[in-house]
């Protein structure tokens, strides 16, 4: 990532926050389009398939239609009456309308109440039972054993005999003043001439108690009758609109509207549903369902002798179908793919300019630490060597300083090839077996100077079930390098806070068995300077990591003591923890001890 130098951490992390931002957008409004158009798309499927399943019940109903008024067509005349045969009364065939050996009514004509032949509006004929020229309808005790009728059976189709006669009556076809509105089929007999017949086409009557009549003229042997049958509208329609509109296998609820031209103030409507176990049915009411007519999807006519009716198809919120969650579940993970990736891209973008920062702040520190040290040397050895020093206590300063400085420099530049080598494995530590005696001694022969330079007192502490010949496994010079840069830092940070408390200008160092590890021996280095905050106290083991402002810190340093100490901890197989306290903060060791 390239840095502007002119731009400070913070507005370079603004103007990387609104690239991120363009990006995310860039990446969600094209995914935003294709998940718009695309449910889009589902939805006008959908209907498409809602229109055509309408359009094919329609189809349907119409086909059965068909089919039954040409079965009716094409039907012959001589069926309306009982007896097929009316040459002769002896020779009795029975009229397949007559339905022998089952109730009238059971046909395929759905509310069927008869069939039925008139002639001059006066005499009635039908296949439901026969007729004598004396006595008209048969009775109960005159039944032919040729019938092969009860007389429960008789007794019914009597009174669907009268039912089809009143209907009859009331709408036209039958003057009901006759008391003998029937004849004989003798009367047609023509015992030396075949039977000729004519028919004309099927029309339909709506009757006002909601019957339809069926109706057509025939002619046998040039005597001229209207003949069809009668059903009841009811039964014939929601028997005939249920079952297909259940055929349709809607997936979700549909309202079928009936429309009766001729009758505009009846409306019926057919609500398709699917129950809870997933089966459907069709309920038929008188009141429409508002939830169910945002939707239109198709309006169909029915075909003659029912071009006055028509069906209307609608539906409330359209389903998007079974394979719309597959796309909404991809959708859903590809959306948190994006959010995910943005602000992991964003998270890495500031982490890698704060490590530019960091590494600028580095190269910035490292040149100062190195800078001062380096010229004060020069100073002086130039001052030694032109013999501006004559005074041996001054030289002897001088030397002093010049040493220090030395070893200062040395250690900021092993600080830096550790860490190095540490980051590319390169550093090989050789961790052994230690007493707790020897790592006192370390401790007290690489820090007792800086120690008593800065008038700091050094209390080591050992846990009374801790004995000093624990042995720690642990690399000497790993071991030295952490102990110094600890300590350093504790005096460091304690005089850059100028803290006036002669009790608090100490180090306690203490040995102790671990807590919760009975093989582990806790190494702990407390001071009582400053402290640390709680942002800091997240990212003291960051690389380039130092505390405060660089503008207005006080401390000298590169950010890279506690990181390198955190590495070679691990490096040795051990953990390293921080805890903030009161005044102070220690730093928690914990190292393998060799168990008896």
């Amino acid at each position: 990532m390239v840095l502007n130098k002119n731009l400070n951490t913070h507005q370079q992390i603004l103007r990387f926050r609104k690239i991120v931002f363009i990006f995310f957008i860039c990446l969600t409004l094209p995914l935003a389009m294709v998940v718009y158009y695309g449910f889009q798309k589902f939805e006008n499927e959908m209907l498409f398939q809602y229109r055509w399943k309408s359009a094919n019940v329609v189809t349907q109903i119409n086909k059965v239609i068909t089919k039954r008024i040409t079965k009716e067509q094409q039907r012959s005349p001589l069926d309306y009456y009982y007896y097929r045969n009316i040459e002769n009364e002896e020779s009795q065939n029975i009229s397949p309308l007559s339905y022998q050996r089952q109730p009238h009514y059971q046909t395929d004509l759905f509310g069927l109440v008869g069939f039925f032949n008139i002639v001059d509006k006066k005499k009635l004929n039908t296949p439901i039972l026969p007729f004598t020229q004396k006595r008209g309808i048969i009775r109960t005790d005159q039944t032919p054993t040729n019938l092969q009728l009860n007389s429960n059976d008789i007794d019914r189709r009597i009174t669907k005999i009268k039912q089809l006669k009143k209907i009859l009556g009331e709408n036209g076809f039958l003057q009901t003043g006759n008391k003998n509105n029937h004849f004989s089929q003798r009367e047609l007999s023509t015992s030396t001439q075949p039977i000729e017949t004519q028919v004309g086409s099927f029309k339909l009557m709506i009757t006002k108690n909601q019957q339809f009549v069926f109706y057509r003229n025939a002619s046998i042997n040039q005597q001229i009758s209207v003949q069809g049958f009668v059903v009841n509208r009811k039964e014939f329609l929601e028997q005939l609109f249920s079952d297909y509109i259940r055929f349709a296998r809607y997936d979700n609820a549909v309202q079928v509207q009936m429309v009766n031209t001729l009758n505009k103030p009846e409306l019926q409507y057919y609500q398709y549903n699917i129950n809870e176990e997933g089966d459907a049915g069709v309920k038929i009411s008188t009141e429409e369902n508002r939830d169910l007519l945002s939707q239109s999807l198709f309006k169909g006519e029915l075909i003659e002798p029912f071009a006055n009716i028509s069906l209307q198809f609608t539906t409330g919120d359209l389903p998007l179908g079974p394979a719309t969650s597959f796309v909404f579940i991809f959708i859903v993970v590809l959306s948190l793919v994006i959010v995910a990736g943005s602000i992991g891209f964003y998270w890495l973008g500031v982490k890698q300019i704060a490590l530019a920062e960091q590494r600028m702040n580095f190269v910035s520190a490292v040149s100062h630490e190195l800078k001062t040290p380096l010229t004060s040397i020069l100073m002086y050895s130039e001052m030694l060597k032109s013999g501006m020093v004559p005074d041996q206590k001054n030289q002897q300063d001088y030397h002093h300083f010049i040493f220090d400085e030395s070893e200062r420099l040395s250690r900021l530049i092993n600080n830096v090839l550790q860490l190095s080598n540490l980051s590319r494995n390169q550093e090989v530590v050789t961790p052994e077996y230690v007493s707790i005696d020897v790592l006192k001694d370390i401790i007290q022969s690489k820090v007792s100077t800086l120690i008593a330079k800065n008038n700091f007192q050094l209390n080591f502490i050992v846990d009374k079930n801790s004995s000093s010949d624990i042995q720690a496994f642990i690399d000497l010079d790993a071991f030295a390098q952490i102990i110094i840069n600890l300590i350093d830092n504790s005096v460091k940070f304690y005089n850059a806070a100028k803290i006036n408390e002669p009790q608090r200008q100490k180090i306690d160092i203490s040995f102790a068995h671990h807590k919760n590890a009975k093989d582990k021996l806790n190494f702990s280095i407390r001071d009582y300077g400053p402290g640390i905050s709680h942002s800091q106290h997240e990212k003291i083991f960051d690389l380039f990591y130092r505390c405060g402002n660089e503008m207005t810190r006080t401390t000298s340093g590169t950010g890279i003591g506690l990181a390198l100490v955190h590495q070679l901890v691990i490096a040795q197989g051990g953990e390293i923890n921080v805890t903030r306290h009161q005044q102070g903060v220690s730093f928690d060791l914990s190292f393998s001890i060799l168990q008896s």
